[in-house]
């Protein structure tokens, strides 16, 4: 067990599209071990996606949320919240709720307590005026590990615990997302937006849109999620696909078939020793749903990994993009061991 302490900044920003288009964005940014003298120099700078939250089951959890406000919306003086999603043994205090425990107004903190029991994909969003926000891009990956996770032993380095089938090598995550860029539009211009009238024209992976999704972190810093699988030729790999969108997606790696080994946060499939993992080429993904699958590398080569929806492989529905990436596999020894998840 260890004590974790981290800190996030809400504030807003904008992120790129490849077709040049800029959509201005809310967001979470990392705060974690900045002087207190320079927190507010990171208004204006949200990224999409939030930064990682990766723990441990008995870890305790303290994570500080810092109100940073809206420089591009002065005028929007919106509190924030940090909900869980799919954590089953949470407190209404510090479920992020803002009925029934605390939203956090602008230039002021809150801090939440966890201690998850449960290994398994999470996520977490703002679910103060959920709607908007999760839209405008209040949403981040939450990673639990089980307790006796070792990365440098291969019997122990598992997505829900030794002896449960679920080694790996490599992971990644699959986030979700679409961006309706009309409803960024008229928030960045202070218009009311009917959100029935929802329409999203950019389809995301990790917060990018192809070709953007295979380039490096790097490229884009304010969308520092790259969505490019990479692995050694015979290499396990983890998939944790998480769909925080309001739309059904479903994705396919052409000539890879995965085995799903979990779903819905921390539900491994087969919860009494029995091996309830299958097989499947395309996987459906409902709005707030998590799967983990595991897959073998194959022979070396790039395997497209794409939404079978095609309409929502376009940017704005004109040039080749959206919901669009690669699994790359390297002959073995090729790539060094992974530094960390999508890395």
């Amino acid at each position: 067990m260890a004590v974790i302490n981290k800190r996030f900044g809400a504030t807003d920003g904008h992120i790129k599209m490849p077709d040049g288009s800029e959509h201005y964005i809310f967001g979470w940014v990392d705060l974690t071990g900045i002087p207190e003298s320079e927190i507010f120099s990171y208004r204006g700078k949200a990224q999409l996606l939030g930064p990682l939250l990766e723990v441990k089951v008995g870890d305790e959890v303290y994570l500080t949320l810092t109100n940073l406000g809206m420089p591009v919306r002065p005028d929007l003086d919106d509190s924030h919240t940090v909900h869980w999603h799919g954590f089953p043994n949470q407190i209404a205090l510090y479920d992020g709720v803002p009925e029934a425990s605390i939203s956090v107004p602008v230039g002021r903190d809150f801090v939440y307590y966890y201690k998850p029991l449960d290994p398994g994909t999470y996520m977490y969003h703002c679910h103060f005026e959920p709607v908007e926000h999760i839209q405008m891009g209040m949403i981040g990956p939450l990673l639990v590990r089980p307790a006796d996770y070792d990365p440098n032993n291969p019997l122990y380095k598992t997505a829900y615990g030794h002896g449960t089938g679920t080694e790996f090598d490599r992971e990644y995550f699959v986030f979700l997302t679409e961006l309706d860029s009309a409803a960024h539009h008229q928030v960045a211009s202070v218009q009311e937006y009917d959100w029935t009238d929802f329409s999203p024209d950019y389809w995301l992976i990790n917060g990018r849109s192809y070709p953007d999704t295979v380039k490096s972190a790097g490229d884009l810093p304010e969308q520092p999620f790259p969505a490019l699988i990479k692995a050694n030729s015979g290499e396990k790999v983890l998939l944790r696909y998480i769909n925080l969108g309001y739309q059904q997606h479903s994705i396919e790696i052409l000539g890879i078939p995965v085995r799903i080994v979990g779903q819905d946060a921390a539900r491994p499939l087969g919860l009494n020793g029995e091996d309830l993992a299958y097989w499947k080429d395309c996987n459906y993904f409902a709005a707030g749903q998590t799967l983990d699958a595991i897959f073998t590398a194959p022979a070396p080569g790039t395997y497209p990994v794409f939404n079978r929806d095609c309409y929502k492989n376009t940017n704005a529905g004109v040039t080749p993009g959206g919901m669009v990436s690669e699994v790359q596999v390297f002959a073995a020894g090729t790539l060094p061991p992974q530094a960390g998840p999508g890395q």
